[in-house]
């Protein structure tokens, strides 16, 4: 019987990509996928590495092209957001829900996990959340919010909200993500407005 009928499709694939505890891979190109991993090869479909297939429902993945065609596959860690989003506290989820969108000041918001990487999995657990870690946006915020995180999490590459208007790309750090959110835009909309205000105040004093 062949690897890929004992073992499936993703399961080769993984036995490739070797990821971390955190799921986090090194990029397999295409062109590994000989032998063994023949089977592996793909249309323009993404076929075992789909994001709507078992290897896409427990891994986020990076399908890095060439005009339309795959050329290389990298886990980008464990797509656990459905399953965090459940876990936060009531009292948490309360508090959160009380408060006005950060970015438009409006009511019926939803809960949105700071960290957009999703990576720091011990703050996660309820009995370790606290309040400050989460923050109110509105359904269309927080999913522009989402696609950016994703972009952020494929390419490494904060957003640079210098695109909004703003002075700097974020307060703290530079454009490239470097395990840590905090000085994005997105991860404390409310704490970036400070921080951008308090830099422009100073810079405003030391010209006069």
């Amino acid at each position: 019987m062949s690897d890929f009928r004992k073992k499936g499709k993703p399961a080769l694939f993984l036995e490739l990509a070797c990821p971390d505890e955190f799921g986090y891979s090194r990029e397999v190109l295409v062109s590994e996928f000989v032998g063994k991993y023949s089977c592996l090869k793909m249309g323009h479909g993404g076929d075992f590495c789909r994001t709507d297939g078992s290897l896409g429902k427990k891994y986020l993945i990076y399908r890095r092209k060439d005009k339309n065609t795959i050329i290389g596959v990298q886990l980008m860690g464990f797509n656990t957001k459905r399953k965090i989003e459940k876990q936060i506290r009531k009292d948490i989820i309360k508090e959160i829900k009380s408060r006005k969108c950060a970015v438009l000041h409006i009511s019926n918001v939803e809960v949105d996990h700071k960290d957009g990487h999703l990576d720091d999995y011990e703050n996660f657990k309820p009995e370790n959340q606290k309040t400050e870690q989460f923050q109110p946006l509105s359904k269309s915020v927080n999913c522009a919010k989402r696609q950016h995180c994703k972009k952020c999490r494929e390419t490494k590459q904060r957003f640079d909200a210098t695109v909004l208007g703003f002075s700097k790309s974020c307060w703290i750090g530079n454009g490239v993500y470097r395990g840590s959110c905090v000085g994005c835009y997105w991860h404390d909309i409310r704490k970036f407005n400070k921080k951008i205000s308090e830099n422009q105040k100073y810079q405003s004093n030391k010209d006069k």
